[in-house]
Order: C-alpha cells, then sequence, then structure tokens
C-alpha cells in the first residue's frame, strides 16, 4: 500500500507558515474574498474525506514498526481531524453568510444536525473499520447534497446581495 498523504509524518513549518498570523494578514471582510475561501475548504474537505474513505476501504496493513495499532491511530486522529475542519468551516460558514443576511434558520439548523451527527457516528463507530467506513459514507452523502443545494443557494444569495449593495454604493458615489 502506498505511502497516503494523510499518513505521512507531517513536515515541520516553514519560517513563512508560523502558528502565529502573518504580520498583514487579516480575514476577508467582503463576500467576494470570503466565497473563495469557503469553497477552498470545501474542497479540502472534500478531498479529505475521499482519502479517508479510500484508506477504510482497504485492509490495514502493518506499517513501519508500530504495526496495524500505530496505522489505526494514524487513521483515528486523521477522522479528528476531519471532525475538526468540518466543525470550523461551518461555522465560519454560518458567520459569514449570516453577516451577508442569507443565513436561514433552516440552513443552520443543517448544520447544527450534520454536526452533531458526524460527532456521535464517531463515537458509535469507535474502532470498528466497518462502521467507520458506513459513518465517513454518511458524512461524505450529507455534505455532497448540502453544497449543492443549500451551500449552493446561499452562496448564490450573497453574491447577489453583495452585488447588488456594490452597485447601490456605486450609485450614490459622485462621478
Amino acid at each position: 500500500m502506498p505511502v497516503v498523504s494523510v499518513l505521512a509524518p507531517p513536515s515541520p513549518p516553514s519560517p513563512s507558515r508560523s502558528l502565529d498570523r502573518p504580520s498583514g494578514f487579516r480575514w476577508p471582510r467582503q463576500w467576494a474574498e470570503q466565497l473563495p475561501l469557503l469553497e477552498r475548504q470545501h474542497d479540502r474537505l472534500e478531498a479529505l474525506l475521499a482519502e479517508l474513505l479510500e484508506l477504510y476501504s482497504q485492509p490495514l496493513m502493518a506499517a513501519g514498526p508500530g504495526g496495524a495499532p500505530a496505522a489505526q491511530l494514524a487513521l483515528d486522529l486523521c477522522c479528528r481531524r476531519l471532525l475538526w475542519q468540518l466543525r470550523l468551516h461551518l461555522r465560519l460558514e454560518e458567520r459569514w453568510l449570516e453577516a451577508s443576511g442569507c443565513l436561514c434558520p433552516g440552513h443552520r439548523a443543517g448544520h447544527r444536525d450534520a454536526a452533531r451527527a458526524a460527532f456521535e457516528g464517531y463515537g458509535q463507530a469507535g474502532p470498528d473499520r466497518c462502521a467507520r467506513l458506513d459513518w465517513l459514507l454518511a458524512i461524505q452523502t450529507w455534505f455532497d447534497r448540502h453544497r449543492v443545494g443549500p451551500d449552493a443557494s446561499a452562496y448564490a444569495l450573497a453574491t447577489a446581495a453583495a452585488a447588488s449593495a456594490t452597485a447601490a454604493s456605486s450609485a450614490v458615489t459622485p462621478a
């Protein structure tokens, strides 16, 4: 089995990517800047899910001195990372959609239900590989449907609202 990026040891941090924010860093304030960041998060979550599904679909092989227990621990840590990144993404998306006036209560409830199901499913699956695979498939199904459904609608509304606000402000600005 080839080494997959989620099981590879982390590379040392580069000097330009310290844990502290770079001196000129600021969170995007406009929807046009926020949207690409949210889409990149979606893409990263999708890629991590696909990678974990691939790994859980294969038999666990002993790799290195720790063997299967070490590989199982690495997979478990990757699942925890998935939960962490999913939670952070949902919170950031809610904050930015709410700021643009495009977060409906149903969308927020969908996030809350999905996060609760993901965390509970992780605990219920435990170390059982088959149960963990089913759990990952359930997250992937929700995520794919949510991205092309409620997220796509809310993002389109936020984009339209931002365009409308830009047009209104340019109409008020004297030439």
